[in-house]
């Protein structure tokens, strides 16, 4: 059996207010290209095929000729997709019935997930489980609830998780006794050791993280969620988000794996690197520099890049996305913390420094009070903060009261 698998699609994407769906399309196109190797049976999408649960036009435009144009350039291939926690599983499950008998097995509902869809590809049985988000509720405690109780709805992430773990070894186990020479999991979950980005929704603490060795009966373990391609335990896979969603992503390397099971042997995983129709990229430098005619060469290679750039100048600038925006014409985002904790440290000084700090006596409440709304509308843009000026005012007067 080979299968390519892929995730956290992530259809309908905006980036800083840039909608990325080019980009997507452009992604599409690579993997219709490279399903043209005939000798792949199933594609795998490991959840979060669209960026919000209700997904934008654009999105549905892109996927539904997507699904229509991979079954019609290869209708042997088997097609596997389950719901993310960016879904919405009742709309990503609509016409599933009817879709299932074309070859795309669409699973929004965790109750399904214990039947497994068996292929049949070079004289070996692979069977598919596929175990979308589990949210509150949407598993209840059927092997565990006591004798002549009703099972109760789970709702904590780690019960949801033994509970499925559990049913999922009992259909797994069946499933080999059947003739199955091969058992792949395709999950939508945090594995404990996982590397969260900023672009993925993430959890307080731990209590979303799954053990990975609750699985560990699977030949291979198809997941999504986490944007990062990496290896989790013997047998289980991120391939990442086929696209760098956030800045904090520019280094990541983005993969499609492709996935051979053969039995009795370990899963044979090849990561196929996947060039963007434009990269994302991180510049870092003095506001000059990027206004210079001579630009370093690390600039010039990057204009036509998604941009983020760094601003390590002590005082802020204004309006810099505008100014630089002429020169590089996909700048998404300009960073100036650097001299947003500058001016913070010194107002910190100022008003804290022992000696030098300035009592009502010294210098006037309103001049204080002003210049704080001044360094307020300089970073937000904007002039309306009467709540801020009140809670500065009473901070003052604290001060004052506690030398």
């Amino acid at each position: 059996m080979k299968l390519l698998h892929t995730a956290d699609l992530h259809l309908g994407k905006v980036l800083h207010e840039h909608a990325l769906i080019e980009d997507q399309r452009h992604i599409f196109r690579i993997l219709l290209a490279i399903l043209k190797d005939l000798s792949f049976n199933a594609l795998v999408i490991a959840g979060d095929v669209y960026d919000r649960s209700i997904p934008s036009p654009d999105a549905v435009r892109l996927f539904g000729p997507f699904l229509g144009q991979l079954k019609k350039e290869y209708p042997a291939l088997e097609v596997f997709l389950i719901s993310g926690n960016h879904d919405s599983a009742s709309r990503l499950g609509f016409g599933r019935e009817l879709f299932d008998e074309l070859g795309v097995h669409v699973v929004t509902d965790p109750e399904d997930a214990f039947k497994p869809i068996v292929v049949t590809a070079r004289q070996e049985k692979t069977a598919f489980f596929m175990l979308p988000f589990l949210t509150a509720g949407s598993l209840k405690s059927v092997l565990t609830h006591g004798e002549g109780q009703e099972p109760a709805p789970l709702r904590a992430q780690s019960l949801l998780a033994k509970e499925a773990a559990a049913r999922l070894e009992k259909a797994r186990r069946e499933a080999v006794e059947n003739g199955a020479d091969n058992t792949a999991l395709i999950a939508h979950l945090f594995m404990t050791g996982g590397l969260s980005s900023k672009s993925e929704r993430v959890f307080l603490g731990n209590a979303e993280s799954v053990d990975s060795a609750l699985f560990s009966g699977f030949d291979y373990i198809a997941l999504g969620h986490l944007h990062k391609f990496q290896k989790i335990g013997e047998k289980a896979f991120y391939s990442g988000s086929p696209l760098a969603y956030s800045f904090s992503e520019a280094a990541h390397e983005k993969v499609f794996l492709a996935v051979t099971l053969e039995k009795g042997k370990a899963p044979h995983v090849e990561p196929l690197p996947i060039t963007p129709l434009r990269k994302m990229t991180r510049l870092k430098g003095d506001f000059a520099s990027f206004l210079q005619e001579d630009m370093a060469d690390e600039i010039k290679a990057s204009a036509s890049d998604y941009l983020e750039i760094i601003l390590t100048n002590p005082n802020l600038i204004e309006n810099p996305l505008s100014l630089l925006s002429k020169r590089f014409p996909h700048l998404l985002s300009i960073d100036q913390s650097n001299a947003v904790t500058t001016r913070l440290r010194e107002g910190t000084a100022m008003l804290n420094n022992g000696k030098k700090r300035h009592t009502m006596k010294e210098h006037d409440e309103q001049d204080i009070v002003a210049d704080f709304l001044d360094f307020l509308a300089e970073i937000h843009g904007q002039d309306d903060f009467t709540d801020e000026a009140a809670l500065f005012r009473d901070i003052l007067l604290e001060t004052e009261a506690d030398p």
